[in-house]
């Protein structure tokens, strides 16, 4: 064609004009991403609005108090899973790392729990007696590996939690904890007052420094006190 027939072609431009209702989806899917993001990582909510100069101080302060009743703690409850009391350290120092960035609560201490220690003590015990660790020492005494029980009990509560954890997060998503609404207030008492007297028995051996018999099932708890009398 020729430059004058270029000239007398009419053309034109097809663009897509949006109207309110498009400009208020964009908005919106761009509101849904932010809200996903700030639940899942609730520290980008409050972080950049942190005022260092009003709440450091204090923070500091509360952070030191936690973190010195954490040590003690931590240790005991590392005994009660019958494992090494560095471990009860550990435990007290990176779930407080990760809670940090997906948790949603300020308040919240992260870290061992009684109950918890005892049933993973229970557990380790139970896969990993010192009965399967015996060797041969000198003199013709029997003496117990405790390095390779304390070793294989590491796996035992490391699998365990692993898998606790597959759990927690199967019913996490089916929201199963609707089931916590219709606990009744006495079940909840008797539920705590039972945790205590666990915890308390437990701790007579390093009380009095005995070794009290091992004892399962039903009535254990009064067996187990009741074999030193």
């Amino acid at each position: 064609m020729e430059e004058k027939d270029l000239q007398s072609v009419e053309y034109f431009v097809k663009r897509e004009v949006l109207d309110e209702l498009c400009l208020d989806e964009v908005a919106q899917k761009e509101t849904w991403l932010k809200h996903i993001l700030l639940t899942w990582v609730p520290v980008l909510s409050w972080l950049p609005r942190y005022s260092i100069r009003e709440n450091a101080l204090g923070d500091l302060i509360s952070g030191c108090s936690v973190g010195i009743m954490h040590l003690p703690q931590g240790m005991a409850y590392a005994l009660l899973a019958s494992l090494r009391p560095v471990y009860g350290l550990y435990t007290s120092l990176f779930p407080v790392l990760v809670y940090f960035i997906f948790g949603t609560s300020r308040h919240i201490s992260i870290g061992t729990f009684a109950v918890i220690s005892i049933m993973v003590g229970s557990v380790t015990e139970r896969l990993a007696p010192d009965s399967n660790f015996i060797v041969n020492g000198t003199n013709g005494t029997e003496t117990v590996d405790i390095d390779k029980r304390d070793a294989y009990r590491v796996q035992v509560a490391c699998s365990l939690t692993v898998l606790t954890g597959i759990f927690q997060i199967l019913l996490g998503v089916v929201r199963f904890g609707f089931v916590v609404t219709y606990l009744s207030e006495p079940l909840i008492r008797g539920y705590t007052t039972g945790s205590a007297c666990h915890v308390c028995v437990s701790q007579l051996k390093y009380l009095f420094g005995i070794t009290p018999s091992r004892f399962t099932g039903p009535l254990s708890l009064i067996y187990k006190p009741w074999s030193h009398f």
